[in-house]
């Protein structure tokens, strides 16, 4: 089944058109697709590769170039999303793709045809991971793989397995059958978890999103062994933290040099109370100046999660994509330009957000997060704020992104901004 949905994004400053050319980690924020929303966790390696397909001819071209492939890739689909006992493990405790949905990983290869196949499209291959150990893995007190020796990691003089460093009076809060946290201040914890991260490196892998580990999940002791882990790697991945529920600035400041994003809010789904609540938190975590911090190998960026449009599942559901995003197009206009731009000043049900970019141009956006339509205006000297030394220029001129209206003006500039609507301008002086 064809279909790009969901736009896994971060997105959140940057919004010129561009690939990342640098050998840094994320020095833009981090874009691409993500097939949580339209799939759920049953995606098989035929729908991934058609939507990465899609995603290499459509939107390569403007930044897009994740292709991320969320949970339980490794679960049988006779199972359901907290089962415990149909996961497809290695003898080391390690997540491995289900074949009955990924068939070119069988024989050991893991994900590297996948990957292969992704970069030969000019992308990069991401895959989600569950922070800590698996259930099943605990139960089978599967080894530990020491991986500078090849064989069972062993400290005081005996062999560690699973049921030595897993914890299970802290499972995962929302997949409670299935993960629980790692005691990762033994030499045992940490050996588990550089097997993994070796192995997926192995495979190709550019991109982890590890999930249960931030906002009111938040384990920092993991957070960081990871980040050391793929400091160390000769392969440079990018690090993603999730989910982002109850997550706060100080939480940021905490993880923002660890990693290359973190989310900050809950799952975003199609809906405009969702849009409305990020308008509160990206104002917040922008004050707290740490967008585009110096993070793992290069920088980090809070993460308003991926957008909900096009062809959509629902929350947990057992099926892949069967209806459109619920989004009008006047939300998803205001929540596309708002997740580019993060921050924003408000009055009234009024935000206002202005920067540059990187050739001089200045953008400018107005949303409407009221019911009914109204006209939002500006004032060219408004503008002196992003021009250097504050300077004042006579005539701007430009373009309205949405209408596609032509402005040219020395004095004030407006649009009729319909209810939940936006009108973002690309202005340059003359």
């Amino acid at each position: 089944m064809k279909c790009i949905s969901s736009l896994s994004l971060c997105f959140l400053l940057c919004l010129c058109a561009i690939q990342s050319v640098s050998s840094e980690n994320a020095i833009v924020p981090p874009r691409g697709w993500n097939s949580y929303d339209a799939f759920s966790w049953i995606i098989s390696e035929e729908e991934y590769l058609q939507n990465a397909n899609i995603l290499s001819e459509k939107l390569l071209s403007h930044g897009y170039e994740y292709a991320v492939v969320d949970f339980l890739w490794y679960r049988s689909l006779k199972g359901d999303r907290n089962s415990i006992g149909f996961d497809m493990i290695d003898e080391w405790g390690r997540m491995l793709p289900d074949p009955e949905k990924w068939p070119s990983s069988g024989g050991g290869r893991g994900f590297t045809d996948v990957a292969n196949k992704v970069h030969n499209m000019s992308l990069k291959f991401g895959i989600h991971l569950m922070a800590g150990i698996s259930t099943q893995a605990f139960n089978n007190n599967t080894p530990i793989l020491d991986t500078t020796t090849g064989q069972p990691y062993t400290e005081s003089g005996r062999v560690w397995n699973a049921k030595d460093i897993g914890i299970p009076s802290r499972a995962c809060r929302w997949l409670n059958n299935s993960f629980m946290a790692i005691n990762v201040t033994t030499g045992a914890g940490k050996a588990f978890l550089r097997s993994i991260y070796e192995l997926y490196a192995s495979w190709g892998v550019d991109f982890v999103k590890l999930d249960c580990v931030f906002g009111e999940d938040l384990d920092l002791g993991e957070i960081t062994s990871v980040s050391e882990i793929l400091n160390g790697l000769n392969n440079s991945i990018v690090f993603s933290l999730s989910p982002g529920v109850s997550a706060t600035p100080e939480m940021a400041q905490m993880v923002s040099s660890l990693v290359n994003m973190y989310r900050v809010t809950k799952d975003d789904w199609d809906a405009w109370p969702a849009i409305l609540s990020h308008f509160n938190v990206s104002r917040d975590f922008a004050a707290s100046n740490l967008t585009g911090a110096q993070g793992l190998k290069g920088k980090s960026w809070p993460d308003l999660d991926m957008l909900p449009f096009g062809w959509l599942t629902d929350a947990d559901a057992h099926e892949g994509p069967h209806r459109s995003t619920n989004l009008t197009q006047d939300e998803q206009r205001t929540q596309f330009p708002h997740i580019a731009t993060l921050d924003s000043a408000k009055t009234d049900g009024i935000r206002s957000w202005i920067a540059t970019g990187r050739n001089g141009e200045i953008y400018v956006a107005f949303f409407n997060l009221n019911d009914e339509k109204t006209t939002i205006s500006a004032n060219v000297v408004d503008l002196t704020i992003v021009q250097p030394g504050g300077r004042t220029l006579s005539v701007y001129e430009g373009t309205e992104t949405w209408s596609g209206t032509l402005i040219r003006t020395n004095d004030t500039f407006s649009a009729e901004v319909a209810g939940h609507g936006s009108a973002l301008f690309v202005l340059r002086s003359s």
